[in-house]
């Protein structure tokens, strides 16, 4: 949705991974290995040439989710230990090691190439979001049907919803019809 707020940098490929699926109204960007395997490559984490298959697909859509997961602790949701679980998975499987690059600063790379590498790379740039002081803007819609990843911009990081105008204005709604239920 273009009227969503949305980060750069390390932020902004984390938010943008989880982004691929618009739970609340479509699409899907993930759905088949082809459309895995052109985003990867579009931003620059993969190769053209490897190949991606079903189990590549569906190792990246729960890495997603287990990165979702991470975000919705910024809103107050609890850490589940799935989704640790899959992100240290995740970062075993690629091979993922603290390397100095010529610049001589410390970055994590993983070992391995294709999409096993791609995912340790997310995993990779997760961790140097997470150490980002914008790290806490990073949230999940409230609205449980949406769940879409947004950059709280307000000052005091209080933004409940990925926009007022639909997920914002659709939940109080709902809250004043529950109420007025209730007091009837």
């Amino acid at each position: 949705m273009a009227d969503r707020e949305t980060a750069t940098g390390d932020l902004g490929l984390v938010q943008a991974f989880v982004n691929t699926v618009d739970l609340q109204d479509g699409p899907e960007e993930l759905t088949d290995p082809n459309t895995l395997k052109g985003w990867l490559v579009a931003k620059g984490l993969m190769g053209g040439s490897q190949p991606v298959g079903d189990a590549d697909l569906k190792h990246a859509i729960a890495l997603r989710e287990a990165i979702r997961g991470m975000i919705a602790a910024n809103s107050g949701s609890p850490v589940y230990p799935v989704d640790i679980a899959t992100l240290n998975h995740a970062a075993v499987a690629s091979g993922l090691r603290m390397r100095f690059g010529t610049d001589g600063k410390p970055r994590l790379e993983p070992d391995s190439s294709g999409v096993v590498g791609a995912m340790g790379r997310l995993v990779a740039t997760l961790y140097s979001a997470m150490e980002d002081e914008d790290w806490t803007r990073l949230k999940l819609c409230g609205s449980q049907s949406c769940r879409w990843v947004f950059f709280d911009l307000s000052k005091n990081h209080s933004s409940r919803w990925c926009t007022m105008a639909s997920c914002g204005n659709r939940e109080k709604a709902r809250r004043f019809r529950s109420h007025s239920k209730a007091r009837q």
